[in-house]
């Protein structure tokens, strides 16, 4: 069934107590309608008639008398199925009936509907949550790898920190043992070079103390001794003094 054929069906169900509020109104009127037609004859009817007009106004009362009679009895009129209810209480009961059958069938009617639309509503809402679910695990899981990539970057940054300390360190050793050997080695270029010096001035020393004691031992030779033979004992003194250095 279309949601317009439903639509039309809830229009008719909602106009029926209307439709059976109208015929009883139309029921209760017929009478009324008789009661005023009866002395509208009475009035149009002509003198020459003579006795007939009596008559006839007379039946008019007695007709408006019985409608008066059973409208004050009976009450409004109602045709349902082709039957006729005078009383109130049989007519309240058919438009109660009527209400409940247009309430069951409104509801069966759209019960369907508002199923279908509180089943597409729930269905929505089902994918929404689960979206949301998606989503939310989604962002645990960047967040998750967000904290390790922070967490290697951490040990990482740890691990440079360390190499630099380490590397520092080496070079701080290496500098220094190059410095010790430096100096050592300024040192022993130091040392050797006061050995030679020391060295050459020792063998200068002994030259020069050689040659002095040489002239001074020729002087005193030359003093004490004259002729050839003081010549020839200095020639063997010197050679003598040359021999020992």
């Amino acid at each position: 069934m279309t949601m317009l054929t439903r639509l039309s069906l809830a229009a008719a169900l909602a106009l029926s107590p209307l439709a059976l509020t109208a015929q009883a109104h139309d029921a209760h009127a017929a009478p009324a309608a008789e009661k005023h037609e009866a002395p509208a004859a009475g009035h149009e009817a002509k003198p020459a008639e003579g006795h007939a007009a009596p008559a006839a106004a007379h039946d008019a009362h007695d007709a408006h008398g019985a409608a008066a009679e059973g409208g004050a009895h009976h009450g409004p009129l109602m045709k349902l199925f082709g039957r006729e209810y005078h009383d109130k209480l049989p007519v309240f009961l058919v438009q109660l009936l009527n209400f409940a059958i247009y309430g069951a069938a409104l509801f069966f009617m759209l019960k369907g509907a508002l199923s279908a639309m509180f089943k597409s509503r729930k269905e929505e809402l089902e994918t929404m949550l689960a979206q949301a679910e998606r989503d939310k695990a989604e962002g645990e899981a960047q967040l998750k790898e967000m904290e390790a990539k922070m967490a290697g970057l951490e040990g990482e940054l740890a691990g440079i920190l360390a190499k630099a300390e380490t590397d520092a360190e080496a070079e701080k050793q290496r500098v220094l043992e190059a410095a010790t050997a430096e100096a050592a080695q300024i040192l022993a270029q130091a040392q050797a070079e006061i050995g030679f010096q020391k060295r050459q001035a020792e063998q200068e020393l002994r030259a020069l103390v050689a040659e002095l004691a040489v002239e001074g031992a020729a002087k005193r030779l030359e003093s004490k001794m004259q002729g050839p033979d003081a010549a020839k004992a200095l020639d063997r003194a010197i050679q003598q003094i040359g021999g020992a250095q």
